[in-house]
């Protein structure tokens, strides 16, 4: 199959030389006869315009790769963000309790509710840690370097799930608003974003993206403020 396809290859790039070779002869009497010019001149003309087309071809080619090469780029950097999410222990760890947590498997649940206090006591700066993580996710969507489209895939529910927690609203996204502008911002864009896709557009299932909302935890003043 290997050596078919390598005669194939041969027979193709022997008929394209032939076909150029063929317009290199034949072009210029045309060009003379059109145009009335000598046939030096009309041969002039024809390299030219084969010059010009190669340069094209050249052009579009580089571009091509270096289109190929900024995608392959950009996937890289995605697959390593989500490396340096995956591997990070604390991440997981706070992952963990928050996914309990919403499963209402939490060991407080006898006497967590809506209106008390979250009790798990989990360290203050592993939440800003996993918070600022997501910030510099946010300052990436800016920037361009990633799509909503690619972040709804590989982290949207890691980071509703957090954004929406009463553990995380209640140690720092609710007393140090100011602090998490981004977090703020992330989540009301992300959200327009799912909800341009047809996204959570049924209200009677609850799920982490429509329960908590961030604009429910702070005074409409403070919030419209933020998310300038």
């Amino acid at each position: 199959m290997n050596n078919y396809k390598k005669v194939l290859t041969r027979i193709v790039v022997t008929m394209i030389c032939f076909i150029v070779i063929a317009l290199i002869l034949i072009i210029p009497q045309f060009i003379k006869s059109i145009l009335q010019i000598e046939e030096g001149d009309a041969i002039s003309i024809v390299i030219s315009a084969f010059e010009a087309v190669g340069l094209i071809v050249s052009l579009v080619i580089a571009i091509h790769q270096l289109i190929g090469s900024k995608e392959i780029a950009r996937a890289t950097f995605i697959t390593e963000l989500n490396k340096s999410y995956v591997e990070n222990k604390e991440y997981i760890k706070l992952y963990n309790v928050l996914q309990r947590c919403f499963d209402k498997e939490c060991p407080n649940k006898s006497t967590c509710n809506d209106k008390t206090e979250c009790k798990l006591d989990f360290p203050k700066g592993d939440i800003s840690n996993y918070l600022t993580f997501f910030e510099t996710i946010y300052v990436l969507h800016k920037n361009g370097v990633v799509s909503f489209e690619i972040m709804d895939d590989l982290f949207a529910y890691r980071f509703f799930l957090a954004a929406h927690s009463k553990l995380v609203q209640q140690k720092k996204l609710k007393p140090q608003p100011n602090n998490f502008k981004n977090i703020y911002c992330l989540e009301k864009e992300w959200l327009d974003y799912r909800k341009s896709k047809g996204k959570d557009t049924d209200a009677s299932v609850q799920s982490v993206y429509n329960t908590c909302l961030l604009k429910d935890l702070v005074s409409s003043e403070i919030y419209s403020r933020i998310i300038k």
